[in-house]
C-alpha cells in the first residue's frame, strides 16, 4: 500500500467512524432494515474510494521546503514591485520583493526564492517576448 493512500484512508477514518456511529444510532432508535444501513455505510466508503483518483495530488507528501513548489513557476504583478509589492501566481496573491530592477504593474515574473513569506521575483523575459 502506497504512502500516499495510507494517508489517504487514514483522513478518512474518523468521518467513516462518524457515520458508522450515526448509522448504528438509526438502527438503535428506528425500525430501518440493517440491509439498508448496511448499504448506506458501504456506498459512504465507496464514494471516498471512488474519489481518490481525483483526491491523490493532495494527500502526496510534500517536502519539507514550503516554496520548493514555489520558485521557478511564473506570475503577473499586480502592483509595482521594488522592495515591497504584490504578485499572483496561479490563482494565490503573494507579498514580493524584486531581485533586481522595480517591475512595473502587469509585467510577468519568475519567482526566484521564498524568504519567509515573501516572494523574492525577477522579470520574466521569456513571457514579455
Amino acid at each position: 500500500m502506497s504512502r500516499t493512500l495510507r494517508r489517504y484512508l487514514l483522513f478518512q477514518l474518523p468521518e467513516w467512524a462518524l457515520v458508522g456511529l450515526l448509522l448504528l444510532g438509526i438502527h438503535r432508535f428506528t425500525d430501518v432494515p440493517v440491509w439498508l444501513l448496511l448499504a448506506g455505510g458501504a456506498g459512504f466508503v465507496a464514494k471516498d474510494v471512488l474519489l481518490y483518483p481525483w483526491m491523490r495530488r493532495a494527500y502526496e507528501a510534500v517536502g519539507n521546503d514550503p516554496g520548493e513548489n514555489l520558485v521557478g513557476r511564473r506570475g503577473v504583478a499586480t502592483s509595482p514591485v521594488a522592495s515591497e509589492g504584490w504578485v499572483r501566481v496561479d490563482a494565490e496573491l503573494w507579498r514580493a520583493e524584486a531581485s533586481g530592477d522595480e517591475i512595473a504593474q502587469g509585467a510577468p515574473v519568475r519567482v526566484q526564492a521564498l524568504d519567509g513569506h515573501v516572494l523574492v521575483v525577477a522579470a520574466d523575459l521569456e513571457s514579455a517576448r
